[in-house]
């Protein structure tokens, strides 16, 4: 692992250099993942094509616990960064699904993240309008049906994976991941900034050898996933940004090639103390 942190290390600090950022986007200092929050973002979604004959669909389930009758505003993130918002009507004590929520909500095809946002956006929004979302990602086959559950009410996490906080010692890192014959591992993240980022994996077998490093492009609020090509049973992936700063939601998933049935995993995050 040491030889995998210096080789991010060398990455982060020589790839390109650090580019001035605007201040802190406002809504960061507010986004506490609670089971029930004003925000949540979900960093991939697809319905579109995929490998060995699969159609990737989102399930959404996003529920309303409050006696509040609001409007959410959904918006949706792609490969070129935003794409279009739409408006979600959510009841008191009720729920709303969606069995393809891209097709219903925005008839969109391909893949991307999607912000929901009862506070800031829509008109009248509140911080006390609370909901949960849960989506999963899922394919039927002859053989049934195969998901990736991507989030179950509690939401994913805006990471900073910024040169600077590498040079400190933090730490962003999927662990234990395999990737042979019967397996495929893809790495993605959402670029919650406001700039172009070029995002790195480096990836490491079970006794700390690198094996791969992969670099993600991504536009400003962008969305971007790659397929790992290298084979390793165990292995940690490390993330890294060439710049200062870059806030993200990285993602590891690993795919059944027989079944087509996936593992979501959002890393592992570590801070050394001051």
């Amino acid at each position: 692992m040491r030889q995998i942190m210096a080789a991010l290390v060398l990455l982060t600090c020589a790839w390109v250099p650090a580019r001035s950022e605007t201040p802190t986007n406002p809504r960061d200092t507010h986004r506490a993942f609670r089971y029930a929050s004003p925000i949540h973002v979900v960093p991939t979604m697809a319905n579109s094509p995929g490998r060995f004959g699969a159609y990737f669909k989102t399930k959404v389930v996003i529920y309303n616990p409050t006696e509040f009758e609001y409007s959410i505003y959904a918006t949706l993130y792609g490969p070129k960064g935003e794409i279009e918002t739409r408006s979600i009507e959510m009841t008191p004590n009720w729920y709303s699904t969606w069995d393809n929520f891209l097709e219903e909500v925005f008839d969109y095809r391909g893949a991307g993240a999607v912000e929901f946002d009862s506070w800031f956006d829509p008109p009248g929004g509140s911080s006390d309008f609370d909901f949960s979302v849960y989506a999963e990602v899922y394919t039927e086959s002859p053989n049934g049906r195969y998901s990736t559950v991507v989030v179950d009410g509690e939401g994913a996490e805006d990471i900073d994976l910024g040169s600077s906080r590498a040079r400190d010692g933090g730490l962003t890192v999927n662990p234990g991941m395999t990737s042979d014959d019967s397996q495929r591992i893809n790495v993605g993240v959402f670029n919650d900034s406001f700039f172009a980022k070029t995002f790195t994996v480096v990836i490491g077998d079970h006794e700390g050898n690198l094996v791969e490093t992969i670099f993600i492009e991504v536009p400003a609020h962008g969305w971007a996933q790659k397929p790992v090509t290298a084979r390793f049973r165990n292995g940690s992936i490390v993330w890294g940004c060439a710049d200062t700063h870059c806030s993200a939601y990285p993602w590891a998933v690993s795919v059944n090639n027989k079944s087509n049935d996936g593992q979501l995993a959002q890393p592992i995050i570590y801070d050394p103390p001051d």
